[in-house]
């Protein structure tokens, strides 16, 4: 199957009534064990990458390997750009061989947020470039307030009009998910969501995917989910099985060793999500 668009990856599961899980990278290991999990269940995937992540890796490098890895898979493997405000730092991941971008202007008032949507996609579509982009407040896990007032969801007249307006090729709403670790048990709005699919043509993304539980999301793929955002419980899970290893107090202790104990335990946990999908 190899390297897809995103846009085609989410038409399909759309179809089937699901949705494609998007893991938040950092290295080559983090996506290799990704898209093998993912070859296991035979479920496509889509790689990402936080802009904050460049500190660390080039998005020239982490194109680079993503192709690579999937050039050898067995499933479509899609390449995205999280969260970016930076028209400079989208460009320079189109350049680098990304094929879905995510701009997000829900900071921003609503025809702002238009404005600056319709300019990204009219770039990244001649160069043949999913975009992504989101409407509502999808804020911060450790605030109450952000996942649970229902004034910053996603309106479903604005998200008619925005897509409209856009012609984006995935929109992320708000219907009381945030990112990071909850403080609470979050409740999805449903409803609003089953609204939204009915009102829209264009596939819909969650973010703030750690902590939902695992019914929810469920429930959220069947009524028009087609792309869940992952990273948080992912990355402290690499930390987390680090600091496992080294506890362990190995007698011999090495980095291949070490990776194959993340490796383990990485998988099991991309397994369990990846099998969300099949509902």
């Amino acid at each position: 199957m190899a390297f897809e668009k995103m846009s085609t990856i989410l038409r399909e599961v759309d179809r089937k009534g699901t949705a494609a899980l998007a893991f938040d990278c950092m290295h080559y290991e983090s996506i290799a064990w990704m898209v093998g999990a993912a070859e296991q269940l035979n479920l496509p995937v889509i790689i990402m990458l936080y802009p904050a992540m460049t500190n660390f890796i080039s998005l020239e490098a982490f194109a680079a390997i993503t192709k690579a890895v999937a050039a050898k898979a067995k499933v479509p493997v899609a390449l995205h750009l999280d969260h970016c405000e930076s028209f400079d730092t989208i460009l320079g991941a189109i350049k680098a061989g990304f094929n879905s971008v995510m701009i997000d202007g829900s900071k921003l008032p609503f025809e702002q947020n238009v404005a600056v949507t319709k300019e990204i996609v009219k770039v990244a579509h001649a160069l043949d470039v999913d975009v992504e982009a989101e409407l509502g407040k999808v804020g911060r896990a450790v605030n109450k307030e952000d996942f649970q007032d229902k004034s910053g969801y996603t309106s479903v007249d604005e998200a008619l009009r925005f897509t409209e307006q856009t012609n984006v090729d995935a929109l992320a709403v708000a219907i009381g998910s945030a990112h990071g670790f909850y403080v609470e048990e979050p409740k999805l709005d449903l409803q609003r969501l089953s609204e939204l699919n009915a009102a829209i043509d264009t596939p819909l993304v969650l973010h703030g995917g750690t902590g939902i539980p695992d019914e929810q999301l469920q429930q959220a793929f069947r009524m028009g989910i087609n792309k869940l955002n992952l990273g948080t419980e992912y990355f402290a899970l690499f930390y987390s099985s680090l600091r496992e290893y080294v506890e362990r107090g190995e007698e011999r202790p090495g980095m291949f060793p070490m990776w194959n104990y993340q490796k383990e335990k990485v998988y099991e946990y991309a397994l369990r999500k990846l099998a969300l999908t099949n509902v």
